[in-house]
């Protein structure tokens, strides 16, 4: 049995497609699957929405992500977890591909995303927002991939029950504001030596609304992702964390003295190129400011 986690939080609208996309896909698939809906929100607004018989509907009241993901978990009784965020949609082949995978002993896979906006963003931030809203390594199909861990995330993932059980809780509820998954995989990588699997042809689109296709959602985020980098670092302890710490903190301020400064000299040449200067810069205030950041 394959089990897929979908937490979701006051999104009750992407629900139905969601399940639709799916359903679908289980319905061609032999091997039994279960949907475990994890509702976030403490006032469970998503228990009213009609889903199909494969979906188990679980409610965790204690907000945040780690919570969330942690609770699907435990309640899971696949073999395998795949983890679908609520504004994904699978594409045709999706479940197959995973479910090969999963068939040949894989332990941890990857697959793709693209993104899918609700509106045509700024031509300017086009670039940036593929970045963060997409998926794509310079891998083949079946390759091990966990040396590119900084480009990967919980979000259309799967893993092993037996991968998960190394890690207790698989996600740390301190990162409950995110960085959970990066968490996990260092865990994975650097402890267990869990091999990471490609799997391009698992591809969802991630539904991009206009309120995250703006300047300022990129700025937040390219900031949150600079601290989130040294605060991963600092909680692994010791003196060679405190190392590791201090070059990303100096790496940060250079580019931020860099990277600012060229964001405002090609400003008025292209726009699209000082955008991602900007944001650059801003990534790189995240690492030096890292410690502003508290965890839950």
């Amino acid at each position: 049995m394959l089990s897929i986690v979908v937490p979701t939080f006051r999104r009750e609208a992407y629900l139905p497609p969601l399940f639709a996309a799916v359903g679908e896909q289980v319905a061609a698939l032999p091997d039994p699957v279960e949907l475990l809906l994890v509702d976030n929100s403490p006032e469970a607004s998503a228990k009213g929405v009609p889903a199909p018989g494969f979906v188990r509907y679980l409610h965790e009241p204690r907000t945040g992500v780690a919570h969330a993901r942690n609770r699907g978990v435990a309640e899971a009784r696949g073999s395998h977890v795949i983890f679908l965020d609520d504004d994904e949609l699978p594409a045709p082949g999706w479940l197959a591909a995973f479910a090969a995978v999963a068939h040949r002993g894989a332990r941890a896979a990857f697959g793709a995303v693209e993104p899918r906006f609700e509106s045509p963003p700024p031509p300017a931030l086009l670039t940036p927002l593929d970045r963060i809203f997409s998926r794509r390594l310079p891998a083949a199909t079946g390759a091990e991939v966990q040396s590119l861990r900084a480009y990967l995330g919980s979000g259309n993932s799967m893993f092993a029950r037996t991968t998960l059980a190394l890690v207790d809780p698989p996600f740390d509820t301190s990162f409950n504001a995110g960085g959970e998954d990066v968490w996990l995989f260092r865990q994975l990588d650097d402890t267990h030596r869990i091999p990471m699997i490609w799997c391009p042809e698992a591809l969802v689109q991630e539904i991009v609304p206009p309120r995250r296709a703006t300047m300022d959602f990129l700025r937040q985020r390219r900031f949150s992702d600079g601290q989130l980098r040294c605060l991963v670092e600092s909680d692994a302890g010791g003196l060679r964390a405190l190392a590791r710490v201090a070059l990303w903190m100096a790496v940060g301020a250079a580019q931020l003295v860099i990277f600012g400064l060229a964001a405002i000299v090609t400003r008025p040449f292209s726009e699209p190129r000082s955008v991602r200067l900007q944001l650059a810069a801003v990534g790189g205030a995240g690492k030096l400011l890292w410690w502003r950041r508290r965890k839950e």
